[in-house]
């Protein structure tokens, strides 16, 4: 896993401090005595001889000959006034320092720091002049090339710093053996970014025996061929105190020599790719005090138990697999001020011994498994940081005790099931200047703050929770604030977006989808100005009626989403000019535009979605360079326009489906070398496919369904082809499969249903495990198929839709259970077969025979499994495998030519809803343990040759007497009340004597029973519909069965389509 650029300048950053921080206490220098001519010459000429930034200088821009060089920022002197201390750190100097430098003149000095400046040079070898250095830091200087052998001359140092970031300077094993030999007095080694290059000499052995006062040894990123645990093993464990190998790529599993260091104090090794399992042994070195091993993923481990009075000031294990519970005696570590595990694997509740943690400044448990209630953190009083997302939390914030976080900067508890209401406090604590709580469950009203004008509050985040009410006001007196984001709430109410107008540094807001109106009208009132800094604005579905002409002069604007707002008539051309020609974010969706107002130019923008509007005419002129384009389900008339491509060359996402686009689709568009998803589908395009679009190296989608394209199907799919997704369903189609499609080993979705194809099934997918929906309905295919020749191992496969074809022989079966993984098991985790282009706007389409009826599913659950052979020539015996398929809620092999009994195996499918048996040749009775499928809201098994009773249960016998006719055999309700040779099963009542079945004073047992059966008939009905989903749909599909009853079946369709329909 790569690390985040800013990370990487955080450690760098810490690497400095910790630098300055060894020495500051030692480098304390007295100023005594007047500076000495020669030495002021020497820096005057030095400051002369060099390029420096004066706007940025803080040192050099200050020399001047009228003052005593002494005096000098960066300077210090000895008694005697010898420069003895030269610190020209971060000046911008650049151009570099040669050799003839009067620096190297500057004989006295001690201490010497060029570091963070852009020399861009080699060191000078006359470094070397400088004898009496005990601390040279020349780290991020821009040095490059090799480090002279000539540093080795200044055997008075105590700390040297050659660290870069340039991975430049190169240094073989025998030169840092010969750099290092005479510094017997060297505690502080740093050679961070240094390539260091191991050749047959030892150099960490020599590096040990060189040095034998070293303490601090620091070279990450300098990627040594010794794994890590021979190199730790060739150094002096004793006197190290700190040691650093971050990003070293190491083939070494974790450390164990580690725990030989009696006397370390700090060790980091941040992604160094170790791997296997962490010790806990290590944990246990007394005198440790920080430990950061992040960012090693494939580090197995757990945390130990903790001893008391532990030294352990900070623990950094995140990003590595570390996993199980928090250990209760985490609360032993009293001086821990830093503890972060995020991105692990732990879980479980947090013990209550965390809050012992007193000095803790900063908690990371983000992204994890925790689960349970929030401890109470009102003694942790020097807490800044509070990192808690991505985890399982259930149950209230505590209210109590906010007050007390006087310290608290970020709190971030997202994505978690936290519910109640939000304490107001949390927004009046003096320090805090971010609050992220979105993507819980939190409910109620959010309460007005008091003094909101002195908050330092900069980002404030509650979307996607349950809240209602009134929108506080004081969220927009907060001065400081940068980031707003409000959306998916419940909100009530009316805003008047010239709220935000006095909210000078405001970046981003996000009001969409909070249930509130947003007026952007100026009325009778003076026009006003969005905030200067504005760049995202999200406003979706606000109610807003118009485009708010206040957006016109944002020249910072990038993100710009007015979807959902029943916005009409033409798109303003001036919206096209707002970013000042920055890549531009900008979604109208979901409005009734009508056209664009002319002239209109797209040069800036980046991502663009009009779709479903009422646009209509020919295809505008589109963006030149845009990397996402949706005008779909528009009323475009016209063809594509031939130069389309000439655009498209960052294109990565096109959908123009849902109009009424005619014509070829053009060449040009093979020019979207970058393309992921096209999306043509729902046209009427003709011609052929163009070869060279299924030829795209990058390409993961296309659809063209519902077309009128003709021709065979491109054999051009590359190898290592990248396609997941080919829906070509409802065109002309003809030829066959191409035999390129084998190439595509991600293929997640391939629909070809309502063509006229012209093959056998296709074996060349057998091997391709990723396949999850096979469409091939309406077409030619014909022959048998077979286990295991035909069969794939399709482990994540979902929905198989073979229908309506000439496929003949029997019905494949043994092998379904041993590869049809995602059918077998009920508990399948969908969760895994996630598709990658799931950040698209894009949905799987397929077409199912489902309860009778052909209808189109415009989103595919992931638990959604179905498998439709009818309409074939399929004959023999049902395989009783099917029965195994537990995880089905579709079966539908009818208009076959299959024979024999309905396997009693079926009773196993207690997930089916639909089974339909129709139109076979089946004899024997219906099986009894179809009686216990619950959730079997369709079945028919008409026109076959059943006979016996219809079962009794609790689902069947709701259903109509057609799905039963046609079986000369069969009797029962619902087809006939009862079977020929029953006869009446009521007996007549005994009256007593008089005349009443029951008499005297006695307790009436029959009103009793009457009561006793209503209580649990009502609670077996509305218990199970309050508490369970399953139970919930099992009703409603029961009154569906009542409206198949009742409507007629053109109406019936419609209402059914619009039922499955899952609009994006």
């Amino acid at each position: 896993m790569a690390i985040p650029s800013k990370i990487v300048s955080i450690w760098r950053l810490l690497v400095t401090l910790s630098i300055y921080s060894s020495f500051l206490l030692s480098h304390v220098v007295v100023v005594s005595g007047q500076c000495l001519s020669h030495q002021q010459s020497l820096l005057i000429q030095l400051k002369h001889s060099l390029v420096f930034g004066a706007e940025s200088s803080t040192s050099l821009v200050q020399w001047n000959e009228s003052s005593d060089c002494c005096t000098w920022p960066g300077v210090n002197c000895d008694h005697e006034g010898h420069v003895i201390d030269l610190n020209l750190r971060d000046e911008a100097i650049s151009g570099g320092i040669d050799e003839n430098s009067t620096l190297f003149n500057l004989v006295y000095l001690e201490s010497l720091d060029l570091s963070y400046n852009y020399f861009n040079s080699t060191i000078p070898s006359v470094i070397g002049n400088l004898t009496n250095l005990r601390d040279l830091r020349l780290s991020y200087a821009g040095f490059v090339g090799q480090i002279p052998k000539e540093i080795s001359h200044l055997t008075r140092l105590v700390t040297l710093d050659l660290s870069t970031s340039e991975y430049l300077q190169l240094l073989e094993s025998s030169n840092l053996s010969m750099l290092v030999q005479n510094l017997t007095k060297l505690e502080y080694l740093y050679l961070d970014g240094v390539n260091i290059l191991s050749v047959e000499n030892d150099w960490a052995q020599d590096l040990s025996s060189s040095l034998p006062k070293l303490k601090v040894l620091s070279f990450g990123y300098c990627s040594p061929s010794d794994n890590t645990d021979k190199l730790l093993a060739k150094l002096n464990l004793r006197c190290f105190s700190r040691i650093q190998l971050d990003f070293n790529k190491s083939s070494d599993p974790s450390p164990r020599s580690f725990a030989n260091f009696s006397n370390l104090v700090s060790f980091s090794t941040v992604d160094c790719t170790l791997h296997g399992m962490f010790p806990k042994e290590i944990f246990q070195v007394p005198t440790l005090n920080t430990l950061d091993i992040s960012y090693n993923e494939l580090l197995d481990g757990s945390l130990p138990e903790f001893p008391p009075n532990s030294t352990l000031s900070s623990l950094v294990i995140t990003s590595t697999n570390f996993g199980g519970s928090l250990p209760v005696s985490i609360g032993n570590l009293g001086q821990l001020t830093k503890l972060d595990v995020g991105n692990c694997c732990f879980s479980g509740s947090l013990p209550k011994s965390i809050t012992n943690l007193t000095n803790l400044v900063y908690l990371d448990l983000s992204s994890n498994n925790f689960t349970g209630p929030l401890p109470s953190f009102h003694m942790l009083k020097y807490l800044t940081d509070l990192h808690l997302s991505h985890n399982r939390f259930t149950g209230r914030i505590p209210l109590a005790h906010w007050e007390g976080f006087l310290e608290l900067v970020n709190v971030d508890l997202r994505n978690n099931s936290l519910n109640g209401n939000i304490p107001s406090s949390m927004f009046s604590l003096p320090s805090v200047e971010m609050i992220d709580l979105s993507y819980n469950q939190f409910t109620g009203q959010v309460l007005e703050f008091p003094n909101a004008s002195f908050s330092m509050l900069k980002t404030i985040d509650l979307s996607s929770n349950d809240l209602h009410g009134s929108l506080p006001m004081s969220i927009f007196k907060l001065t400081k604030i940068k980031h707003i984001s409000l959306s998916s709430n419940k909100f009530n109410g009316t805003i008047q977006l010239d709220i935000i107008q006095d909210l000078k540094l405001l970046s981003s807001l996000d009001l969409s989808y909070t249930n509130l109106s947003v007026d952007a009208s100026t009325g009778n009132s003076n026009s006003f100005s969005l905030p200067k800094f504005l760049a995202d604005l999200r406003l979706a579905s606000c109610k807003l009626g118009l485009f708010p002409d206040q957006i016109k002069n944002q020249r910072n604007m990038s993100y710009l989403d007015l979807s959902n707002n029943q916005i009409h008539g033409e798109i303003p051309n001036w919206i096209w000019k707002v970013g000042n020609g920055s890549d531009f974010f900008l979604n109208l969706s979901h409005n009734h535009l009508v056209g664009m107002q002319k002239p209109y130019s797209f040069s800036n923008v980046d991502t663009l979605d009009l779709s479903f509007n009422q646009l209509h005419g020919k295809i505008p002129i589109l963006p030149p360079y845009p990397t996402y384009l949706d005008m779909s389900n528009n009323f475009f008339k016209s063809s594509i326009p031939s130069d389309i491509g000439n655009c498209l060359s960052r294109t990565r996402y096109l959908s123009l489906s849902n109009n009424n686009l005619t014509g070829v689709i053009p060449e040009s568009i093979c020019k979207a070398s970058n393309m992921v998803l096209a999306d043509l589908s729902n046209n009427s395009l003709s011609g052929r496919i163009p070869q060279c679009m299924l030829a795209l190296s990058h390409i993961q989608g296309i659809n063209l369904r519902s077309n009128k394209l003709s021709g065979p199907i491109p054999d051009a799919l590359v190898v290592n082809c990248s396609l997941q997704i080919l829906s070509l369903n409802g065109n002309l189609l003809t030829g066959r499969i191409p035999k390129s499609l084998a190439n595509c080993r991600a293929l997640e979705v391939l629909n070809l249903g309502n063509n006229q194809i012209f093959d056998t099934f296709p074996v060349l997918l057998k091997n391709i495990s990723s396949l999850r929906i096979l469409d091939l309905q309406a077409n030619k295919f014909y022959g048998h198929i077979t286990c295991p020749d035909s069969i794939g191992n399709w482990p994540v496969i979902q929905i198989v839709n073979i229908a309506s074809n000439n496929f003949s022989g029997e019905l494949p079966g043994q092998c379904l259970t041993t590869k049809w993984h995602a059918m077998v098991d009920t508990n399948f985790d969908f969760r895994e077969t996630t598709p990658s282009y799931i950040s698209y706007n894009y949905e799987d389409t397929v077409t199912v025979t489902n309860k009778g009826l052909e209808m189109e599913l415009v989103k595919i659950f992931k638990d959604f499994c179905a498998i439709d052979f009818s309409s074939n020539n399929f004959h023999g015996e049902i395989p009783k495998e099917l029965g195994l398929l537990k995880s089905l809620l579709l079966l539908n092999l009818s208009n076959n030519a299959l024979t024999g009994h309905i396997p009693s195996s079926f009773g196993n499918l207690h997930q089916l809803e639909s089974l339909d048996l129709s139109k076979n040749h089946l004899n024997g009775e219906i099986p009894a343990s179809i009686s216990d499928l619950n959730f079997l809201s369709f079945l028919d098994v008409s026109y076959n040759q059943l006979v016996g009773r219809i079962p009794k249960g609790n689902q069947i016998q709701t259903f109509s007497a057609d799905r039963f006719e046609g079986n000369e055999g069969l009797c029962g309700p619902p087809l006939t009340p009862k079977c020929g040779d029953e006869g009446e099963d009521t007996q007549p009542e005994t009256p007593d004597e008089d005349g009443h079945s029951n008499s005297g004073n006695g307790i009436k047992w029959e009103l009793i029973g009457a009561e006793v059966g209503y209580i649990v008939g009502f609670g077996s009905v509305i218990g199970p519909l309050a508490f369970s989903r399953r139970w919930r749909k099992r009703y409603f599909d029961g009154v569906e069965d009542i409206v198949f009853s009742v409507l007629p079946k053109q109406l019936l369709k419609k209402w059914l389509s619009g039922k499955m329909r899952v609009q994006k």
